[in-house]
């Protein structure tokens, strides 16, 4: 029987995640880790902080680990990344540095990175490019991806272990938390319009930019099913949905969703302010997804509007 450790587990693509491995490799004992204080090993389950070396080393001492999946990262919204740029820096890189001083004997490590390794890209079209080759970014957050993908590269280049890392877009998980401002545009969008039933939603920037979302089981589904695969030795995969929309696209989509379903009246209205017109200055960003294709034939199967369909639904039985 093989063992996977997972970080990050209890979180809004941990849980799916540990659901889907448990379902599809019934033979992998599964090692969950989740933020807090103190410990709980019931159902292998280890409570702490990854940050505390003393506590990543004891996960690794009382189990032989096979695989690792490492999605633990600080949990943030837009006021943390702009006050608390050292806590999440630090945080995330302490966390990743300790489970990668334990893992240089296991069978291959993989890595949860982000779309905000683009950060400081011009070109249009992103491309699944070594860090090497990438304009670091310029947030704290992005760089402690951009230097967690490079300190997963050193691994293997030293200690041999074989790595996979994914770069996501946009991952639409319906555990994410609405109750506040939020890491994500949909997030935000939902409790205005959902819990607020406000009349007006500002939209930052022209409402025009373009985003590919991708439904969370979408994403854990191909975590899984390549974890162990070893066309994905040594790459790097942007993960994203394939449709191309706006800002303002997915607010009237929300809409649309919540009047067919009967969440929102009828002659509910929303005005839709932007702060500025598109200009030719602000750069559309795609993800390409040559990579996932060409190598493992994969695509994201839950189209745009039933992404969100799921996300409502499950939002409104909560």
């Amino acid at each position: 029987m093989n063992t996977i450790l997972i970080t990050g587990s209890e979180g809004n693509i941990g849980t799916f995640l540990v659901e889907y491995i448990k379902k599809t490799r019934p033979d992998f004992k599964i090692i969950r880790v989740g933020f807090g204080q103190g410990e709980n090993k019931k159902d292998n389950f280890y409570q702490g902080d990854l940050a505390d070396s003393s506590f990543a080393q004891k996960i690794f001492q009382e189990n032989s680990v096979d695989y690792v999946i490492h999605l633990a990262a600080r949990s943030y919204n837009i006021n943390d990344l702009k006050n608390n740029v050292y806590d999440i820096y630090s945080n995330d890189t302490k966390s990743l540095l300790n489970i990668l001083d334990n893992s240089k004997s296991i069978k291959k490590f993989i890595y949860f990175s982000s779309a905000i390794i683009y950060e400081s890209l011009k070109e249009s079209i992103l491309m699944e490019s070594p860090v090497s080759q990438i304009s670091p970014p310029k947030s704290s957050l992005g760089l402690a991806k951009y230097s967690g993908e490079k300190a997963v590269e050193f691994l293997y280049q030293q200690y041999g272990v074989p790595y996979t890392i994914w770069r996501p877009f946009n991952v639409v998980s319906p555990l994410e938390s609405h109750e506040r401002e939020g890491a994500h545009v949909f997030v935000d969008f939902y409790r205005k319009i959902f819990i607020e039933k406000s009349p007006r939603l500002q939209v930052h920037g022209s409402g025009k930019q373009v985003k590919c979302f991708i439904w969370v089981e979408d994403l854990v589904s191909a975590i899984g099913d390549f974890l162990k695969d070893t066309k994905t030795d040594n790459q790097i995969f942007n993960i994203a949905g394939k449709e191309q929309k706006t800002l303002i696209d997915l607010a009237k989509t929300l809409i649309t969703i919540g009047k067919e379903k009967n969440f929102l009246l009828q002659d509910y209205n929303l005005e839709i302010t932007t702060e500025n017109e598109f200009s030719q200055d602000e750069v559309q960003k795609i993800p390409s997804t040559e990579n996932i294709r060409k190598v493992l034939g994969w695509e994201a199967k839950t189209s745009f509007k039933s992404c969100f369909e799921k996300f409502i639904e499950y939002k409104q039985k909560v």
